[in-house]
């Protein structure tokens, strides 16, 4: 078809120069949530269209059209891929995830709880990344059909430039967040507060400053006046805030009463001298410090009461789950329902490998469908365009198959189909 002559999709396609790069891909079904915005509340369980019998036409790595076949007249010279009995979707988005940690897979300890998954993994932190380890997860996320990632960074020398050169090779399109770990503050107020590990990285490339935002690591670990000074910037530069929220009950009676197993063991890692608890849940000391809001994107949410709950969704940030993080560390279940009810934008995410099997995004959703019997059309939307508006990026065409927009799609797990 002409994609300047759309009136009628069963016109002939004309035969013309340009007709060896027509594409039809054919499928059982495709979802393409063409003209969607990100959803909330009552939106995330609304019918999705679905053409059944679909074919995604495909020229240039453009979406022409998304047809059913019996509607398509393709031109001679036209290549046709069926891909067999499954549903298309729009790329999936996996807003939280920790590349240059991938070669930490399997050498941590789960299922102890936060603090002990935490003891595990700060020895293992003094090497470099390896460039085998972070290639293969982003080749791996490609092959799970997720083509946009958000990617924390800053852990480790090195990390945010390997990162980005995988996500570039895979063919990724990533938001790094460059995440402040500590309490002390080495940049003047007239200076960007990039995490050291990040800086001189970003001022080498200013290309690669262009895909990254600071950000925090967590209200316990990060100096209050950095996390504030990250969110300042975030806002005033258009950029994504994000950082860890309510994860574990040991960070709730860290914050709350200035004890417990994490704060005996940062007391000798990162916590300054006379450090004294807010006395706040993390929700509030995060309201306090004036870090949510529309453009910030908290990570886990898991120990948000129902009250709290409604607050981060009048706030307009949005949250991104880990289920199966959460499992594998045992910091327990976030109150999915009654987020999704409160009108929060939701996405998924996967965490890293020191705390998953993998990072196929899909498989969070799998989760929670299964687990907490999750609709599977509020599922589609938080993997595709809640997570393209969460690290804002849905005007790059993320999210959805429409006309003129990137032919990125990936193939759903059935039990997200309908």
């Amino acid at each position: 078809m002409n994609p300047e002559n759309t009136e009628s999709p069963a016109t002939e396609l004309p035969a013309d120069d340009s007709a060896d790069r027509l594409l039809a891909i054919r499928a059982k079904s495709i979802l393409t949530l063409a003209g969607e915005g990100p959803a909330r509340a009552a939106r995330l369980f609304a019918p999705l269209k679905k053409i059944d019998n679909g074919v995604l036409l495909v020229r240039d790595g453009l979406v022409e059209d998304v047809l059913p076949w019996s509607q398509v007249r393709l031109p001679a010279g036209a290549l046709v891929r069926d891909v067999g009995p499954v549903c298309l979707a729009p790329a999936c988005v996996n807003a939280h995830t920790h590349l240059e940690l991938s070669h930490l897979a399997e050498k941590t300890r789960w299922g102890r709880g936060f603090t002990d998954w935490l003891q595990s993994l700060v020895p293992l932190l003094g090497a470099a990344p390896q460039t085998d380890a972070v290639e293969n997860a982003c080749a791996s996320l490609a092959l799970y059909g997720t083509l946009y990632v958000g990617n924390i960074t800053g852990s480790l020398p090195g990390g945010t430039v390997l990162a980005d050169s995988a996500c570039n090779e895979a063919g990724l399109t990533v938001s790094h967040f460059c995440e402040w770990f500590g309490y002390d503050a080495p940049f003047a107020d007239n200076e960007r507060p990039w995490p050291p590990r990040c800086r001189q990285a970003l001022a080498d490339d200013p290309f690669l400053m262009a895909r990254c935002a600071p950000g925090g690591h967590a209200l316990y670990s990060t100096g209050p006046e950095i996390l504030a000074a990250a969110r300042q910037d975030c806002a005033r530069m258009g950029r994504v805030f994000s950082f860890h929220l309510a994860e574990s009950p040991e960070e709730t009676q860290m914050l709350t009463t200035g004890d417990g197993p994490l704060r005996a063991f940062y007391d000798k890692v990162v916590l300054p001298q006379g450090w004294e608890a807010p006395g706040l849940r993390p929700l509030a000391y995060a309201l306090k410090l004036g870090l949510l809001g529309p453009g910030t994107l908290a990570v886990h949410g898991v120990q948000l009461d129902a009250q709290e709950v409604e607050v981060l969704a009048a706030s307009g940030a949005a949250l991104c789950l880990c289920p199966r993080s959460n499992r594998n560390l045992g910091v327990g279940v976030a109150p999915v329902r009654e987020m999704m009810e409160s009108g929060a934008l939701l996405c998924l995410g996967t965490d890293g490998l020191t705390s998953n099997r993998d990072l196929d995004v899909r498989k969070e959703a799998v989760w929670l469908r299964e687990t907490l019997d999750v609709p599977p059309e509020a599922l589609v939307r938080m993997l595709t365009v809640n997570g393209a508006a969460a690290l804002n990026v849905l005007d790059c065409g993320a999210g959805r198959l429409e006309k003129g927009g990137p032919a990125d799609f990936c193939v759903l797990p059935e039990i997200l189909t309908y």
